[in-house]
């Protein structure tokens, strides 16, 4: 049976056979399969082309580079990047020459090829490290990336191009430290030159408007050291608050690793009064349930008088308040749990509770709803004309009882200095790895 008839015989049912024909004809099947995984109108699913060269294994390697880097699409570029990265070759000194191909597409993916292997890619460390100041952003991140999936002992190599004077590639390795053991990773030298950095830009910081996507407590306190007591955390570092607010977001998104979210927490200096701390001092690995956030709030009221808690997220609707005074709840809100709501109170005065529909049933008859400027031009119609209150979210909340983190700028007063502190999971586990910006 001739190559195109194995070709197309992958298009049914059971594609086995072709499949192991074409793999064993090898190196002669190479080019008119790549041809069909390139080809977007072909009738043969792509993937089942891309598993045939990945099979071949050697053979497919150069051609795909090729394919790769002169791909017309993005859709091209993917399907040859994902052969690519699946290659059955046993020896990954095969691929190094990929990390200095001039398309960055190559590049990359051959970085990408190199941290699937994990610390069996370590001899080939250094031929990642050099291209740790490539030119293409892409390109910088899969190589960090690399480093940090191949593990610790890439760290030796990353101290000796800090120690290195006059390369390129010393801040770039600063940040690959970071991104592979945190804090911890960096060289006494370095955990120094970083606490300058931040001294002094500290001493000219302006807040910026924060990324909500999570749970933070507000309390009305400069006694920093009862916030730090009431809610458990140590070794407090000083931090400029940018640092703060991307530690933060970077700990929350930071799936798959088991202490990230769990191990410190971002506590903002005095602003307009009130000090905020972002992190999950609560067991993050558990659903945020009703009651374990009244009995966080009342434990901590005891202690501190008043404490604000907060949720937002980026991902849907999800909205919620709490507020605690001398260890009662004044006001509990989640829009996901308004039958479990307590209580009331004055900031949201004037305004809706989100769960609430005050639009009638027939308000957007007529309107299809996926055009989003002819649903907006009702929905402001419709507002108007009924007097419909602009809804209360947690934001909203916090800017009229307390601070909107989304909205600090120059006019918020700072008192004090941002720090990051350990949680009871931080001190077993330390600082998360990762680099965050300063």
């Amino acid at each position: 049976m001739d190559i195109q008839t194995l070709i197309t015989e992958l298009t049914a049912p059971d594609h086995r056979p072709a499949s192991d024909a074409l793999v064993a004809l090898g190196a002669a099947a190479v080019a008119p399969v790549l041809d069909v995984l390139c080809d977007e109108d072909s009738p043969v699913d792509w993937s089942k082309s891309a598993v045939v060269l990945r099979r071949i294994g050697l053979p497919a390697l150069d051609p795909l580079i090729e394919a790769m880097a002169t791909a017309p699409t993005a859709e091209v570029a993917r399907r040859c990047g994902w052969a690519h990265c699946g290659l059955e070759i046993d020896d990954l000194s095969a691929f190094v020459p990929g990390l200095r191909h001039p398309s960055p597409k190559v590049r990359g993916n051959t970085a990408y090829v190199l941290q699937l292997k994990g610390p069996a890619a370590l001899p080939h460390a250094p031929d990642l490290i050099a291209l740790l100041d490539d030119p293409d952003d892409g390109v910088r991140l899969r190589v960090r990336w690399a480093l940090q999936d191949i593990g610790p002992d890439v760290a030796p190599l990353l101290h000796e191009v800090r120690r290195t004077r006059g390369t390129r590639t010393r801040r770039q390795a600063l940040i690959a430290l970071a991104d592979i053991g945190g804090p911890a990773a960096l060289d006494d030298r370095d955990q120094a030159l970083i606490r300058r950095l931040i001294r002094y830009k500290t001493a000219t910081e302006t807040p910026e408007p924060m990324h909500l996507c999570g749970t933070w407590f507000a309390v009305p306190t400069d006694d920093r050291q009862a916030v730090l007591d009431a809610f458990d955390l140590s070794d407090p570092e000083p931090v400029t608050m940018r640092l703060g607010a991307h530690a933060w977001n970077h700990d929350h998104h930071a799936y798959g690793r088991d202490h990230t979210k769990c191990s410190r927490v971002y506590v903002t200096p005095l602003l307009d009064g009130w000090t905020l701390l972002f992190g999950d001092p609560m067991d993050p690995h558990e659903d945020i349930e009703t009651e374990k956030v009244l009995g966080h709030c009342r434990d901590l009221s005891r202690r501190l008088g008043t404490v604000h808690w907060y949720g937002a997220s980026c991902g849907d609707e999800w909205t919620a308040w709490c507020v605690a005074e001398n260890g009662e709840i004044v006001r509990y809100y989640d829009i996901f749990d308004p039958d479990d709501q307590i209580g009331a109170h004055p900031a949201e005065d004037g305004y809706l509770l989100p769960h609430i529909d005050a639009f009638p049933e027939d308000a957007f008859d007529g309107i299809d709803i996926g055009d989003n400027a002819a649903f907006n031009v009702r929905y402001n119609e419709v507002k108007e004309a009924l007097t419909i209150p602009d809804p209360c979210h947690s934001t909203l909340f916090a800017a009229r009882a307390s601070v909107d983190p989304s909205a600090l700028g120059p006019q918020t007063t700072v008192q004090g200095q941002a720090l990051l502190a350990l949680t009871a999971c931080g001190r077993q586990h330390g600082h998360p790895r990762g680099a965050v910006e300063i």
